[in-house]
């Protein structure tokens, strides 16, 4: 297979799925052109920050598209995230050297940013133009990748394609959470003698998170003995120093940034790790990353109830504890109980969920399937 495009290694998922070719023996190259460097959140991204990608893309497309057409054999073309704009430029060529395409549609394009992140009107021109820009890239792979079969189903609805043209391959969690973490204080967000319970939410503040009700929770929580540890920035922010603001630091403590290396300790520090709890359809489709990332290190989640993850809480529902979306009070609840039934980590747990921590076995399944197509 050659990976192809503009794809974001700065995304989990996008690593791990190349990371699980390589480890199959089954990734022949790697065409890459580096636009992203310095966008880590792109619903926030500044004008100058578009342009410098723009410009990178129009760079490099073409010295790419060139090695693509010199690239001898017949291995399938991958497309990883956000691959939907090379479709249009890389399929022709990959097809007339009779490769299959294989396009990663992890986020789906016009639901995230219309529906979800409402960054532009539902009927206005942005909305159709992502609507048929989306649906023309998907109508040219050969199969398409979804990260839950939740999203399989959604956009096999939402743009009449065949259920089958869909493989789902879940994201997992890197090895840097499989292994233990590099010994970490935290000084410079925790007291080093903190003994109250640590209940963890970290992400980019996307509308699916629910961070309006994780803050909530946290202030009806606040005469409880528990340190809530919010990290994260993005489209929400607002809401997260509209509440330090308001309430003070108390039992709740913000951090914009951590470095992605330090997570796994902070993770390790956290007697609860939390989900996502927004109630649009969006939600309901995804398996977040942090969910992979808690698990394999043995935390509890609490998360949730959703279509796409209800499946894995009925079967490993000591670890994953799910409440109705935009409930804070049910959040508040359960957070309060799980607090007081402490349970340590199940080694044999973790046996049980080798499948799901890690997007090889999903990778295993796309190999046969292209060998059989």
């Amino acid at each position: 297979m050659i990976a192809f495009g503009a794809y974001d290694v700065g995304k989990p998922r996008v690593r791990l799925l190349i990371d699980a070719l390589k480890k199959s023996d089954r990734l022949e190259a790697e065409i890459h052109v580096s636009v992203w460097q310095g966008v880590a959140d792109k619903s926030v991204a500044g004008l100058a920050q578009f342009v410098g990608a723009a410009f990178r893309y129009l760079l490099g497309m073409p010295r790419a598209l060139w090695r693509l057409s010199r690239h001898s054999g017949t291995a399938p073309l991958l497309l990883p995230y956000p691959g939907t704009p090379e479709i249009f430029l890389a399929g022709p060529i990959a097809r007339a050297r009779g490769r299959k395409v294989v396009l990663d549609a992890f986020l789906p394009i016009h639901d995230t940013i219309i529906r979800d992140r409402q960054m532009a009107r539902e009927n206005g021109i942005v909305a159709r133009f992502l609507r048929w820009f989306e649906e023309a890239g998907l109508r040219q792979a050969d199969v398409i990748l979804v990260d839950t079969d939740a999203h399989g189903d959604f956009l096999s609805r939402e743009y009449a394609i065949p259920r089958q043209r869909f493989e789902t391959i879940v994201v997992g969690a890197e090895a840097l959470f499989h292994q233990p973490p590099e010994p970490d204080d935290f000084e410079d967000i925790l007291d080093p003698n903190e003994t109250t319970p640590i209940i963890l939410f970290y992400g980019q503040f996307i509308p699916l998170h629910g961070l309006a009700t994780i803050l909530e929770a946290a202030k009806l929580t606040r005469s409880e003995a528990l340190r809530w540890i919010v990290v994260g920035s993005g489209q929400q922010e607002d809401l997260a120093r509209k509440f330090v603001a308001e309430n003070g630091s108390g039992r709740l403590t913000w951090v914009p940034w951590v470095d992605y290396r330090r997570l796994p300790a902070l993770v390790a520090r956290a007697d609860i790790c939390l989900g996502i709890f927004g109630g649009s359809d969006k939600a309901a489709r995804v398996i977040p990353n942090k969910l992979f990332q808690a698990l394999a290190m043995g935390k509890r989640v609490l998360t949730r109830s959703s279509p796409a993850l209800d499946p894995l809480a009925e079967g490993f529902a000591e670890r994953i504890v799910t409440i109705p979306p935009e409930n804070a009070a049910a959040l508040a609840e359960a957070v309060c109980d799980l607090v007081g039934r402490r349970e340590p980590a199940n080694a044999s747990l973790l046996i049980e969920l080798a499948d799901i921590l890690t997007p090889e076995a999903g990778v295993s399944r796309l190999i046969t399937r292209l060998a059989r197509e």
